[in-house]
């Protein structure tokens, strides 16, 4: 488990969402695909207020078929999702920064899981479920 705060450095592929099923049929949902490259693009600023420093990442065809297979599928087993407004064509791949560190612009990275983040009592998170990225 870890404080809310203390997320390490991510890729968000799904925003949080709300479902009746259990971990284990969440984590079967999860589609199956390759470890995927990404890049830092640019530096911004995302939230309501502007105040969430993010790298975003450079589009690619494996990262937005990725999002939108796990999207697709969380829908069809009923599962609700918050940002319906950032989804799909509207989805905009990026890394937050962490108190561990940030994605740069031009840096390369390889995500190689999806990791299903619970909440937890007290404001704390907890992986509920690791689903690797293999070829």
């Amino acid at each position: 488990m870890f404080p809310a705060g203390d997320w390490p450095l991510h890729v968000t592929i799904v925003p949080p969402f709300e479902t009746e099923l259990g971990v284990d049929a969440v984590a079967a949902l999860l589609p199956s695909a390759a470890p995927i490259p990404v890049v830092g693009a640019a530096r911004e600023r995302f939230g309501a207020h502007r105040t969430v420093p993010v790298t975003v990442l450079r589009a690619s065809t494996p990262l937005l078929a990725l999002h939108t297979a796990a999207v697709d599928a969380l829908e069809a087993a009923g599962a609700h999702l918050r940002d319906a407004h950032h989804l799909r064509d509207a989805y905009r791949p990026h890394a937050t920064d962490q108190r561990t560190g940030r994605l740069h612009p031009g840096e390369h990275a390889l995500l190689t899981e999806l990791s299903l983040v619970a909440r937890a009592p007290h404001g704390l998170r907890q992986v509920a479920a690791r689903h690797p990225l293999t070829p």
